[in-house]
């Protein structure tokens, strides 16, 4: 179970970022062990994108200046 305010265990990072081909804003939870990420979508700024499907993808988090990381 994950708490606020908590640091997350196992390598594990997250932070908020956006697509802005899709137009969708994703909750990210990173797994630095293995350079993966499990994309959540928060919301779409459009209404033709469905925000109801999560992504798995492999991610390089040194790559990225403007996501939000949070606890």
């Amino acid at each position: 179970m994950l708490y606020l305010g908590r640091e997350l265990k196992f390598g594990q990072k997250k932070h908020i970022d956006f697509d802005k081909i899709e137009q969708i804003f994703y909750d990210n939870l990173y797994f630095e062990d293995i350079n993966f990420v499990l994309k959540v979508p928060l919301i779409s700024l459009t209404k033709k994108n469905n925000c109801d499907e999560l992504k798995i993808e492999k991610f390089d988090l040194s790559k990225y200046i403007y996501l939000i990381p949070y606890v």
